[in-house]
């Protein structure tokens, strides 16, 4: 009988976490290290920094130093609602233009997406109205290779093409994720959210 591929991915989860149970150091920082794609960067159209802001603001502050390096001369920030008249987007914004960023230079995309992939449905049909043809996409580093995968994904063959600067906002350390409570939790959230992004194109 033939599996579905939901079902294959679970066999996955499973295994990992079977290899998890048993695995040596040096396996564990591999599997910590497949959560992270940072590519190098060159110039772009945008630098897109997606929704899920630390408290400390760490996305945004890594954007605005990519902006004042030259790399992109638009700033695109993505949020959903926070609290009672009070939005993530506009906190960015607020952030940002505080660092040094003109306004003119700072696009906000406000949503209520519940998933990486409604936050891309929602942000690409604006990149691709712009035309922009090359984005730096900023996030926090465990998030960086499933973002990267969704939002290549949701673009398609016409882009636009996707370039990722991860950013360490304390909450994972892929060289030694296990030793400490916080890294493991966010790694254990990851790899579940990770095959659950694959299961939803299915």
């Amino acid at each position: 009988m033939r599996l579905p591929q939901w079902a294959k991915w679970l066999l996955w989860a499973v295994l990992i976490l079977v290899v998890l149970a048993f695995a040596s150091p040096v396996g564990l920082k591999a599997l910590g290290a497949a959560l992270i794609t940072d590519d190098p960067l060159h110039p772009a159209d945008a630098i897109l920094v997606i929704g899920g802001e630390s408290r400390q603001g760490d996305r945004v502050m890594h954007a605005v130093k990519l902006f004042k390096r030259g790399l992109a001369p638009l700033l695109v920030l993505s949020g959903t609602p926070l609290g009672f008249r009070t939005h993530e987007a506009d906190v960015m914004r607020r952030h940002a233009e505080y660092l040094g960023v003109p306004p003119a230079r700072i696009l906000t995309v406000k949503h209520d997406s519940d998933s990486t992939r409604e936050e891309a449905g929602v942000v690409m049909p604006i990149l691709k109205g712009r035309g922009l043809k090359e984005v730096i996409l900023v996030t926090s580093n465990y998030h960086t290779a499933r973002a990267k995968r969704i939002f290549e994904r949701a673009a398609g063959p016409s882009g636009p093409r996707f370039l990722v600067s991860s950013v360490d906002d304390g909450q994972f350390k892929p060289e030694d994720w296990w030793k400490r409570r916080r890294y493991a939790k966010t790694f254990v959230y990851e790899a579940i959210k990770t095959v659950w992004s694959a299961v939803e194109v299915e």
